[in-house]
């Protein structure tokens, strides 16, 4: 593969990806009966991925539930060669599926290396419990551009979580870094989430993306000015086991040639045993060695359902339990950051957080009078520093 086919550039609202060398296609849409196959392929930088959609299914499953089956595939490119399926970074990559609203639909994804350039097509061939399909995608080069990536070796490790900075790009709007995490307890290649005591939740914030002025981060250039991060960093694919985002700043001075990103701490979310807490109460609990004290009470309906605008989550707009969770020793290595409720796997739930005060879980109680709740595999937060020196490039028209 030629050297420019790795150039990387920085896409808004995407992330970084390939200048030149990418491959996509159109969705391929067949129709046999009732049901409906629609099928896509990307293949960019980190490798390539067919998404396989059946609607129209036999299958009947209740609200928010899913179920994995066998459905074997074989992969073959217009060259003939055939293309071996890669460990996924999905928890199920072949499943039956029903979402909020709608029936149950079947999906299939499928991890590949990264295709050669000169592939014009692939044959998507399946069988299994969603039936025997075979179907052609054809595709076509993709070209990207941007502010071109810059690769930096910058990397700090605590707590067994990698942190790596491996692209940065500046332009007179913006300054882009993009941020890598991997737990090493995963091994390499990493276990499975199905398999791991821990995984990723979130980097410099519990849930997901740093939103808030108090989660963002901060970059220190080497005149001595300081960078504010702008809120919603690019959330961005990556491989198994690994979380990658971009990390969003203004244009830096005439001058700054390299910086500091101090990332103060990292979510992870750890197996538990279950722990039922009594409704309502405050008490103090542990879960995992940290100590932290959770209030638990009734309210009419979540916050997050009005009457001008109800929940999209039925069970929401009725009887709730609410559960706050308050890390009894903020200074702690670790520290109860919030748990997942098992009570929500067939009711949905929601989450909010302001600005200094800690998460506030909501989860449907349909009798409106359940005497406890099961709390499980906690999100703990993992003190940092991670301290991060990196080069700035010289800036992109």
């Amino acid at each position: 593969m030629n050297a420019h086919h790795d150039e990387l550039v920085f896409v808004p609202n995407v992330g970084f990806r390939l200048a030149h060398g990418a491959l996509g296609s159109e969705n391929v849409v067949v129709r046999r009966g009732a049901q409906t196959l629609t099928a896509g392929l990307t293949s960019d930088r980190d490798g390539a991925e067919i998404t396989v959609t059946i609607s129209g299914v036999e299958e009947q499953l209740d609200f928010r539930k899913s179920r994995p089956v066998d459905t074997p595939v074989r992969i073959v490119d217009d060259r003939g060669r055939a293309l071996d399926e890669r460990p996924s970074r999905y928890v199920m990559n072949s499943h039956f599926y029903r979402l909020m609203e709608g029936p149950t639909q079947f999906q299939r994804m499928v991890t590949l290396d990264r295709l050669d350039p000169d592939v014009r097509s692939v044959e998507f061939a399946m069988t299994g419990a969603a039936g025997d399909w075979r179907v052609a995608i054809p595709v076509q080069p993709l070209s990207a551009s941007g502010a071109r990536g810059v690769s930096t070796d910058a990397k700090a490790v605590v707590h067994d979580i990698e942190i790596a900075v491996p692209l940065v790009a500046c332009t007179p709007a913006l300054t882009a870094v993009e941020i890598d995490a991997y737990d090493l307890r995963r091994g390499e290649p990493p276990v499975s989430v199905e398999m791991a005591e821990r995984w990723l939740e979130g980097i410099g914030a519990i849930a997901h993306s740093r939103a808030l002025g108090q989660d963002l981060l901060i970059l220190r250039d080497n005149t001595g000015a300081q960078h504010l991060e702008c809120p919603r960093p690019v959330q961005d694919r990556a491989p198994r086991g690994r979380r990658r985002e971009v990390a969003l700043f203004g244009p830096m001075p005439e001058g700054a040639v390299s910086a500091s990103l101090e990332i103060p701490y990292v979510a992870v979310r750890e197996r538990s045993d279950e722990l039922k807490v009594p409704v309502p109460a405050e008490i103090d609990v542990t879960l995992n060695g940290c100590r932290a004290h959770l209030t638990t009470s009734r309210v009419e309906h979540s916050s997050d359902s009005t009457e001008n605008r109800p929940s999209p989550i039925e069970g929401l707009n009725g009887p709730c339990m609410r559960i706050v969770i308050v890390p009894a020793d903020t200074d702690a290595e670790r520290q109860l950051a919030m748990c997942g409720v098992m009570e929500s796997n067939d009711r949905g739930m929601t989450m909010s957080v302001t600005r200094s005060g800690p998460p506030v879980i909501e989860v449907p109680d349909p009798t409106g009078d359940s005497p406890y709740v099961t709390l499980r595999n906690p999100v703990i937060r993992l003190l940092g520093p991670w301290t991060l020196e990196l080069p700035l490039p010289a800036r992109a028209a």
